[in-house]
């Protein structure tokens, strides 16, 4: 029986999702029986009405999970501060990176485009990634000839038009902001 102001019927799914995911516990049977009216009046005395403080409302408001194209709709952009670089965490069957904020509780599942930015622009050690500004914005691509909205990475400051028109004009789809190489280098043996 669940307590006034709570839905029950979420809750217990909720329940059963996490039974699931962190302890590997499926529900085989699920039935509902109907309280005698002793009890259920015992329930609604149990109120749990109580004023949110300030700290309470700002960190129960704050969103979990990860990034979804929607939040970024419109033409939206995030400039967030990396806190750290998940590798290889399974999630839904298969194994991803996870790219964490300081300032959210939500994450970014990197994919190919992504995780090459963070290579190009911050090298190779994800160690290096923390306390370094990224903006996420939408930009679209091509999958299976339908053109569709997908979360990149830019450097903050940088608009998204400039990416847009150096991804079309590269024509490889990829949003890479790469440090032009240097034509004087002379790879000619000295003997």
């Amino acid at each position: 029986m669940a307590l006034p102001g709570v839905d029950g019927i979420k809750a217990f799914r909720a329940l059963l999702k996490a039974a699931l995911r962190h302890y590997g516990l499926r529900a085989i049977d699920v039935r509902q029986c109907a309280p005698d009216a002793q009890q259920d009046e015992r329930a609604r005395s149990l109120t749990r009405e109580t004023t949110m403080s300030a700290f309470s409302e700002r960190i129960r408001s704050q969103k979990k999970g990860l990034f979804k194209v929607a939040d970024l709709e419109g033409g939206k952009e995030l400039t967030l501060t990396i806190s750290h670089l998940d590798e290889e965490m399974e999630m839904f069957g298969k194994t991803v990176d996870i790219l964490n904020f300081q300032e959210t509780g939500q994450q970014l599942q990197l994919n190919f485009t992504t995780a090459e930015f963070l290579l190009d622009n911050f090298g190779d050690d994800p160690s290096n990634y923390a306390d370094k500004k990224v903006t996420l914005y939408l930009a679209n691509y091509e999958y299976n000839r339908e053109t569709k909205l997908g979360i990149r990475l830019k450097l903050p400051g940088l608009p998204a038009a400039v990416l847009a028109a150096e991804q079309h004009q590269r024509g490889d789809g990829q949003t890479r902001v790469r440090p032009e190489r240097k034509a004087d280098l002379d790879d000619e043996i000295p003997f």
